[in-house]
């Protein structure tokens, strides 16, 4: 088996205003997700990335810059990553189509794992 990183990218305000109530919803939702992957053998773990605005270190060949992240512009940001074992991307994407950042947020990106 492969191993996928799902992505979860989300709007910077996405979660901003919510009363507990809802957001512990939110949070209950990708528990019994986490809870469900790991019974069916497929989770692998996961990290909720923190709030804050990160870094984003940038080298032009001879000068390396830090910048804060994310810049104005950006439309989202990553809130976190969940590793899955899968056979290829269809599984991968088919493990992903239960995800609850699907109901909350509007998109999830996959990745292969390079294994060394």
């Amino acid at each position: 088996m492969a191993k996928f990183a799902l992505m979860l990218p989300h709007a910077p305000d996405r979660y901003k205003g919510l009363s507990e109530d809802d957001y512990m919803a939110v949070i209950k939702d990708y528990v019994a997700w986490v809870e469900q992957a790991t019974a069916d053998g497929v989770y692998a773990g996961g990290h909720k990335l923190t709030e804050d605005t990160g870094r984003v270190v940038t080298s032009n060949g001879e000068k390396v810059e830090v910048h804060d992240s994310p810049f104005t512009e950006v439309s989202e940001i990553l809130g976190g990553l969940m590793i899955i074992e899968a056979a290829d991307y269809d599984a991968a994407v088919a493990i992903s189509r239960t995800h609850p950042h699907l109901k909350h947020n509007s998109k999830i990106e996959i990745r292969q794992v390079h294994e060394v």
